[in-house]
């Protein structure tokens, strides 16, 4: 067996978007208060002139999937935020040492007598459109999750209600650590101009407490922002104009880059990095919460699917070259790893071995779940992760596996994330790894989550582990219950695996500053912070 080599980490404790907790080791009382909007707004108030030269100009930002929906409570994918982050705004953030901090929220205190979470937000905020913000706003984003089926991203509230006009109280029947930061993620939509317009209105309009309101936006192109005068931190934004375009291709992006068509571009491509490292600022971290993981998905929650049978989904594993695969994903800049993390992460154990890559070994343990003679399956991917896709049917082909390749749009393939099976084969996929992963693996891998409910089985030793580290008391418990839950995901249970890791960079322009991108996490970035360097 080869171990795991470590990730070039610049810290231990920088942690997740949005899914890290207090580093205090008693998380039975835990509170964040306000801190990094006062930074800001201290930020904002520099002399006149320093102001004046960053003031104007326009920038171009690259991302290479438009949004699903731009109205949050519906979305189905974390990314959708990046692209609606300029005009619709969080509870709360993450600061450098991985802690959730206030930002449209003035404070979060959790109370684990009371089982209760009490937000009490800023005052004197205004959406784009001159309404309110305030626990009204706030309550009416709540109900609209829950409508969303999206319960499990405010940690599964038995109740809540507004206490005065700018707090609320949620209350919960058991103990969880991390109430700050599920509802720290939370975006805040403008209720009234939902209910104006309507929810397709919504979908293609973001409307929020945000430094940007949005001018124009043409799905699957681009989507352009132009500043919000009233917006509540004085003297910010800094930019007249934002435009998010939208390039999928690594070859189209490179050119509008080196073009000077866009001012900032974040990719793992290694053909790309290859042609601007170097030549270009490169600001991105290293961090456990901006790699990202490709990995495959084993459809083992649907009886009629043979990746029902532990067994089955252990033989395909036993075929993964993981190096190999790690090359060929990353060109050489990223590595295998054991699960479904990065080591440094509060998840990841180092001392978890890989899975032999065997293929003799595969072709016996399929042939004893009663298939010596392979069968037919799908793999169900997005464009983006294709090359996961023809890797993985290669290896399965060498076991007697007939994969077909299905290449979906994106919307297709996030429409059936809740309750689809993709015909009963295999996923491929690309996710963030993230310091803390406990709100991440509930959401997304757990019986309690929003995706993959039929899709995924969810074994009790792996859940018990889960949500065991959301119920510890302290630190060190909590920590090795994610590991134990880390470990039974992929190695003992293997609903999903890694097939590598890396980290990306995020190429700027001369000039391009203070953008907020790949400091600390991949959806995160400070768009009313964002200037030209004059």
């Amino acid at each position: 067996m080869k171990k795991i080599f470590v990730f070039p980490l610049i810290t231990m404790l920088i942690a997740g978007c949005l899914s890290g907790c207090s580093s205090k080791s008693d998380l039975s009382e835990s509170g964040s208060s306000a801190g990094s909007t006062e930074k800001a707004a201290t930020q904002a108030n520099t002399t006149e002139a320093a102001k004046a030269d960053k003031h104007g100009g326009s920038i171009t930002i690259c991302y290479p999937d438009s949004p699903t929906t731009f109205f949050l409570p519906f979305s189905a994918s974390t990314g959708d935020r990046a692209s609606a982050a300029p005009a619709i705004e969080s509870l709360g953030r993450v600061d450098e040492e991985g802690n959730t901090t206030s930002w449209l929220a003035d404070s979060f205190q959790s109370d684990a007598d009371k089982l209760t979470c009490t937000v009490t937000l800023k005052k004197n905020i205004k959406f784009s459109d001159g309404s309110d913000f305030n626990a009204k706003a706030l309550i009416w984003n709540f109900d609209k999750m829950v409508e969303g089926g999206k319960s499990s991203e405010l940690g599964n509230p038995v109740s809540y209600e507004a206490t005065d006009d700018y707090t609320v109280v949620l209350t919960y029947d058991t103990w969880q650590n991390n109430w700050d930061t599920v509802l720290g993620e939370v975006y805040v939509y403008c209720p009234s101009a939902f209910e104006e317009h309507g929810e397709d209105w919504a979908a293609i309009n973001p409307v929020g407490t945000g430094p940007f309101v949005v001018s124009d936006y043409v799905k699957g192109s681009y989507v352009k922002y132009k500043k919000n005068e009233n917006y509540w931190i004085e003297g910010q934004p800094y930019l007249d104009e934002l435009t998010i375009s939208y390039i999928s291709d690594s070859t189209a992006q490179l050119s509008a880059f080196m073009n000077g068509e866009i001012d900032l571009l974040a990719t793992n491509d290694s053909t790309v990095i290859s042609q601007l490292q170097g030549k270009y600022t490169d600001i991105a971290q290293n961090a456990p919460d901006l790699g990202q993981i490709k990995y495959v998905m084993f459809c083992s929650g649907d009886e009629s699917s043979p990746f029902y049978d532990l067994n089955v989904r252990l033989a395909v594993m036993h075929a993964i070259d993981w190096e190999g695969y790690a090359y060929s994903l990353t060109g050489g800049r990223g590595t295998a790893v054991t699960q479904f993390g990065v080591p440094g992460a509060w998840s990841y154990d180092e001392n978890c071995d890989f899975i032999e890559y065997n293929t003799d070994l595969a072709k016996k343990m399929l042939a004893d779940a009663g298939y010596p003679n392979g069968f037919n399956t799908t793999i169900t991917t997005i464009a983006s992760n294709n090359n996961i896709a023809v890797l993985l049917q290669a290896s399965l082909a060498e076991i007697g596996i007939n994969a077909q390749i299905k290449t979906v749009e994106v919307s297709d393939f996030n429409s059936q994330k809740a309750e689809g099976t993709y015909e009963g084969g295999l996923i491929t996929g690309a996710g963030a790894s993230k310091m803390d992963f406990t709100n991440n693996y509930i959401r997304l891998y757990s019986s309690k989550g929003v995706n993959y409910l039929k899709m995924m089985a969810h074994p009790k030793d792996y859940e018990d582990a889960l949500f065991g580290a959301l119920s510890a008391v302290k630190l060190d418990e909590k920590k090795v219950l994610l590991k134990d839950a880390s470990v039974s995901l992929v190695n003992k249970n293997a609903l999903l695996f890694p097939v590598a890791a890396v980290f990306p960079a995020c190429y700027v322009q001369d000039g391009v500053s203070d953008s907020g991108f790949y400091q600390t996490v991949s959806v995160n970035w400070t768009p009313e912070s964002i200037y030209l360097a004059k």
